[in-house]
């Protein structure tokens, strides 16, 4: 046959021919597995993203030495009305409370110069007192010097320059007795204590014919210095008057 009488040939189109069973596409046009491929994807990228914002937002611990300690707790606070102070300057007088007895200060003297008392110096004799009087040994009559006795017997008291040192009379002319007992100072008692009791215990144990001698004016008795010296006497006396008897004698 010539190909002018031959009919031309059908075109056909070639479809690859695929293996295995037919498969029908959806999802335009995905397989399971892309889908699925997809999905995994998917999921891993918001895991990524909670993971990344969780890790953003997630409370951090803070090492020991940057802890903050807490502020304090807040104080209250009350304000008062205060009295307001005074100035400084002086004090109102009216205001002062006396002072207790136990606090009061010491009362300061104000008398004059002229009315300040000073020492007495009344039992001290001049030299134109002591004129005339008799010194021991002077007088007495026969063996009964008493005059002398006494004066011994003031020299070997230590007790007696004591009591003279104490009454600040050493080196004076002092009046022990002029009918009575005289205070020197400021001593305790007349006579000078210790002064009066050595001569009135030479005199008690004297003969009585020689306490009872009849002495007339100052009698001058001095310790061992020789400028400390014992007035006794006034007008007609006896020795005995010293102890405090009087009268006649028998």
């Amino acid at each position: 046959m010539s190909e002018s009488t031959s009919s031309p040939p059908q075109e056909r189109h070639d479809e690859p021919a695929l293996q295995g069973s037919p498969v029908s596409f959806g999802d335009n046009g995905r397989t399971p597995a892309q889908r699925r491929s997809r999905l995994v994807a998917g999921v891993v990228t918001v895991t990524v993203h909670v993971t990344i914002i969780a890790a953003l937002f997630w409370p951090r611990t803070v090492p020991p030495h940057r802890l903050v300690r807490p502020p304090p707790p807040p104080i209250q606070v009350s304000l008062a009305d205060l009295p307001k102070t005074k100035p400084p300057g002086l004090p109102n007088m009216t205001m002062l409370e006396p002072a207790s007895p136990a606090t009061r200060p010491p009362r300061v003297s104000t008398l004059p110069s002229d009315e300040i008392a000073t020492p007495d110096n009344s039992d001290l004799l001049s030299e134109s007192q002591l004129a005339g009087a008799a010194v021991a040994g002077e007088g007495g009559g026969g063996t009964c010097n008493m005059a002398r006795a006494v004066q011994q017997a003031l020299r070997r008291d230590p007790m007696v320059r004591t009591a003279v040192e104490d009454a600040h009379r050493a080196g004076q002319a002092i009046m022990l007795w002029d009918g009575d007992w005289v205070r020197s100072g400021e001593q305790d008692g007349k006579g000078m204590s210790a002064v009066r009791e050595a001569i009135m215990w030479e005199v008690a144990f004297a003969p009585e014919s020689c306490r009872n001698i009849q002495m007339h004016g100052l009698v001058l008795l001095s310790l061992t210095d020789g400028s400390t010296r014992f007035a006794l006497g006034a007008g007609d006396w006896r020795w005995s008057d010293l102890l405090g008897l009087r009268g006649n004698p028998p």
